[in-house]
């Protein structure tokens, strides 16, 4: 007995299959909701951690204690939010803004990355505002770089920010792989 397929059947028929058990499309308002910035979700827990972040005592100068630390660059209140939220310090390595683009490369003291591969970070501004969010990996070591498109007002105010200049920002940074 000789049954031929054609190839036509064959694919409508896995069509049909595939559309009878795909899950059903999200609503529009929860495609909404998902698309939503984190501190908009999460208001309370984003305002604990600003206000945590605020009493980051951050010292800078040359006559630091630590020798081969570099010494360029002012240090940025950090704050790792992990389950109990880790305080420490970002040290700017380079930072350029061109063409509303910002490269960004800092380092954070090993113990508290923890050698972590990648940060969801979020850019708090001095008056305690989230500015924006970007992904930032690792390169080497404790050592992670920034690359991402800035909003026009940002992008207008940080043209002029140099490495050894006081930075207009404080981080937020949460681990890629928790999200909450």
């Amino acid at each position: 007995m000789k049954t031929e397929v054609v190839i036509q059947e064959l694919l409508r028929w896995r069509l049909a299959r595939a559309e009878a058990e795909a899950p059903q499309a999200p609503r529009a308002a929860q495609l909404l909701e998902l698309s939503r910035p984190w501190w908009e979700t999460w208001p309370e827990r984003f305002h604990a951690l600003v206000e945590r972040l605020g009493q980051i005592q951050v010292a800078y100068g040359h006559a630091m204690p630590e020798a081969g630390v570099a010494r360029t660059g002012h240090p940025v209140s950090t704050l790792i939010a992990h389950p109990s939220p880790i305080e420490t310090t970002a040290r700017i390595l380079y930072i350029e803004v061109r063409e509303s683009r910002l490269r960004l490369r800092f380092q954070l003291d090993k113990s508290a990355c923890q050698e972590q591969p990648a940060f969801e970070i979020t850019f708090v501004s001095t008056k305690n505002k989230p500015l924006f969010v970007a992904e930032a990996s690792r390169s080497v070591d404790s050592e992670y770089r920034v690359e991402t498109e800035l909003p026009a007002d940002v992008a207008r105010e940080w043209t002029v920010v140099r490495v050894t200049d006081q930075m207009p920002f404080s981080l937020i940074l949460r681990p890629s792989d928790v999200k909450s």
